[in-house]
């Protein structure tokens, strides 16, 4: 499938030499047709800016990496996702489906352009909800900004009468033998307590299935959704490692369609994002006050070169017309240059040498970017 990749992107950033083509295909629609010849565009314009701005270099394995998978109009209509990042060295190719919507780009460019990339990575947020009734659950996935609910085997403990099977003594009027002609009936505070315990009985049965074929081995987080009192019986009894410590929704899922269901199911996601950036933003303030930050270009492309950047932070959206050299001198003036963004080329050598890349939004970062050193 043209969507996998044996190299990761820090792996490719370190075996390949440029320049590197970089198309960002969105995926609006899945028109094999409409899909081939957006690509077709983008591939075309590639090699107009790469006669331009890298005349030397011979557009023919480009070319051959560009076509083939990459205009078979059936394989684009079976991808999922919202674009795709195709990313093209000499002789090596890096693809990969991305979760949010992208801008129709293609660049030819001394280092690949990766920041969309890196943005959609850092955005992406997934994980398991399983919602919770007294006597039924159901499993979803969500991927980024799409759920999808998970068809559970036959084996699975879809229902409690399913798990507990001929072991449920909650089901109905208990009764027991008082002598010869004499039953006594248990009241409804027992029979309530009966059916609490195989509630929880219940729950036990579905964390132990849930975390062996779900959670443990794809690690995924799972997240429970139900009623306050079914999440406090769960989290009791739950000995599932991947299940979130604080994130849950309390509603009853059962009243809600998939599509009702997804839209609540946003509330995690914004959850999620605003505690990622405060993330990023306490360990800024906390590099301040241990003289181990930077806002400085200058500083920052010398610490990029020496391998100091433990994590360079971007603003979003931000653009600086210039190339970072391999001697990191700046060229703003050559056809290269303008085609450039020098924050991508600092995204890239950070990442190239084990440094972590966060994006931050432009009403949290003032600065086009700004870096927190390892010392």
């Amino acid at each position: 499938m043209l969507t996998q990749t044996e190299l990761t992107l820090q792996q490719f950033l370190a075996a390949s030499d440029g320049p590197f083509v970089t198309l960002y295909l969105p995926l609006t629609t899945h028109d094999g047709d409409k899909l081939r010849l957006k690509m077709r565009h983008l591939t075309d314009h590639a090699q107009a800016v790469m006669a331009e701005t890298w005349p030397a270099s011979d557009w023919t394995d480009f070319g051959s990496q560009l076509g083939g998978d990459l205009l078979d109009a059936a394989q684009l209509a079976r991808l999922d996702g919202a674009g795709l990042c195709v990313i093209v060295a000499s002789g090596a190719r890096y693809t990969r489906t991305l979760a949010y919507p992208v801008q129709e780009t293609a660049m030819v460019t001394a280092l690949p352009q990766v920041l969309p990339l890196i943005l959609d990575v850092q955005r992406q947020f997934d994980f398991d909800l399983l919602t919770l009734a007294t006597d039924r659950i159901a499993l979803y996935r969500n991927d980024g900004d799409h759920l999808t609910q998970v068809a559970l085997p036959q084996d699975a403990p879809v229902t409690l009468e399913a798990a507990l099977g001929t072991e449920l003594r909650g089901g109905g009027l208990n009764s027991v033998s008082r002598g010869a002609g004499h039953v006594g009936y248990h009241g409804h505070n027992e029979k309530a307590a009966v059916a609490e315990v195989d509630r929880r009985r219940y729950y036990q049965a579905v964390d132990a299935y849930i975390a062996d074929h779900y959670s443990k081995p794809f690690a995924r987080r799972l997240i429970p959704a139900g009623l306050r009192q079914n999440l406090a019986v769960f989290r009791q009894v739950s000995k599932n490692p991947h299940l979130s410590g604080s994130m849950q929704l309390e509603l009853n899922a059962y009243d809600l369609s998939l599509q009702e269901l997804d839209v609540q199911v946003d509330a995690l996601r914004l959850d999620h994002s605003l505690r990622d950036h405060q993330k990023t933003l306490a360990e800024i303030d906390y590099a301040r006050g241990s003289a181990r930050f930077s806002d400085d270009l200058a500083t920052i492309a010398a610490a990029v070169a020496d391998g100091a950047v433990a994590m360079l932070v971007i603003q979003q959206g931000a653009r600086i017309n210039a190339l970072l050299n391999p001697d990191f001198t700046l060229d703003r003036e050559s056809p290269r240059a303008v085609h450039n963004n020098l924050l991508n080329d600092l995204a890239d050598y950070a990442l190239a040498r084990g440094g972590q890349v966060r994006v931050l939004p432009a009403e949290l970062l003032a600065v086009p970017a700004c870096a927190v050193m390892r010392y």
